[in-house]
């Protein structure tokens, strides 16, 4: 089986393309990822087709404080790029998988050639309209003023959405998204993003015996719902609470207008043993999201043996189970939230239990290579010949 895969820049990318290619059914994979990045480096030489010269564009005009519309055309650019030189690799491929609209003008052409290549687009957040109404209706709630931040590719994305003969989705909460909106089930393919194995755990890094310490990791952007575990928090009546957060802030955070608990500490961006050394500290992971795919950073928390508070919007019903590795909660739900966190303060015997698993379960999530061979898999069954 031959598949050309074609991905901007998103992390999952590498990984994804790399596993298939060690399953050896990778014909091209088109990058969009910047050369000049660390993480530019691949097992996949030959097969390895760069087209970045508009994300390295996009990345300078970040450094030079570039205007935002100069950002977003450099942006769509790369995505255009993509698409336009993708159909030579497609053409005779099995299976042509290209990132929301990365490849819509190129799986056209393969349709309109009556070509055998089965054109699978991969979304990894839930529909576009989910999406923008639950973000539309949590920007209302915080007061923010008019909601205009219109996803650019809104309309295009729809119109892959019905073009596409398959949809790759991570998670159960992005399936589901698609299944209410009238899809049909065969048409979406679940597949569980791979996850990194355990590495050696940090030596030196001990907890607080009688502390109790929330960790958070990720953007601080409204859409992340962290406004709610904060509020959360600020209920918990633990004598030595702390809440750490870490992550870049962005223009419009969701903390607007509230006021700060104490014990809570911006940390910023942390990377490597930094970061790691938050998760070995802390007793619990809150990720309070209103929308997310598949955070990956669940995992990261699962790897140190950290019990997970999340919401069902997050992707993690996919890799833990409820009350089991920690808990999963609605949405936007404080009282939730903070009955979670409370019984997981209080209750020692519970926080240990939950942390055991969380630690056995991170072993056995399955890898990229797992992720790669499922999808392959997927893909063999559905293959026109």
């Amino acid at each position: 089986m031959k598949i050309v895969y074609s991905a901007p820049n998103r992390s999952h990318h590498y990984p994804y393309a790399e596993a298939i290619y060690r399953a050896n059914n990778l014909k091209t994979f088109i990058s969009g990822y910047s050369r000049f990045s660390k993480k530019a480096d691949s097992e996949i030489k030959k097969e390895l087709k760069r087209y970045d010269l508009f994300q390295n564009l996009f990345l300078a005009s970040l450094k030079l404080n570039s205007p935002y519309t100069v950002s977003r055309f450099f942006t769509r650019a790369s995505a255009r790029w993509i698409d336009q030189n993708s159909y030579q690799w497609a053409k005779d491929a099995d299976a042509f998988i290209f990132y929301r609209t990365h490849g819509y003008r190129t799986m056209k052409k393969l349709h309109r050639n009556k070509k055998a290549t089965l054109c699978i687009m991969e979304e990894v957040n839930s529909h576009v309209e989910t999406m923008t109404h639950l973000l539309r209706e949590e920007f209302s709630m915080l007061g923010l003023g008019k909601y205009d931040n219109r996803i650019p590719d809104y309309d295009l994305r729809l119109k892959a959405y019905e073009e596409a003969d398959y949809i790759l989705c991570p998670s159960e909460f992005v399936r589901r998204s698609f299944i209410e909106k009238g899809f049909d089930e065969n048409k979406i393919i679940k597949n569980v993003f791979g996850f990194p194995k355990p590495s050696a755990p940090l030596l030196g890094i001990k907890k607080e015996k009688d502390a109790f310490r929330v960790l958070y990791v990720g953007q601080i952007h409204y859409r992340k719902g962290l406004r709610y575990a904060l509020e959360a928090f600020r209920r918990l009546k633990h004598p030595n609470k702390e809440f750490i957060i870490v992550g870049p802030k962005t223009q419009q955070t969701g903390l607007e207008n509230i006021a700060i608990p104490d014990k809570v500490s911006f940390l910023g961006v942390l990377k490597g043993e930094e970061l790691r050394r938050q998760y070995a500290s802390a007793n619990i992971f809150v990720l309070p999201s209103i929308e997310e795919g598949l955070a990956l950073v669940q995992s990261e928390a699962l790897i140190e043996g950290l019990p997970l508070l999340i919401t069902t919007n997050t992707g993690g019903e996919d890799i833990i189970q409820n009350g089991k590795e920690g808990f999963i909660v609605p949405p936007a739900n404080i009282n939730a939230l903070a009955e979670k966190m409370e019984l997981m303060a209080e209750n020692h015997g519970l926080l240990e239990s939950m942390s055991f698993e969380a630690a056995n379960t991170a072993r056995s999530l399955w890898s990229w290579d797992d992720a790669a061979e499922n999808l392959c898999n997927e893909i063999i069954k559905r293959i026109r010949y």
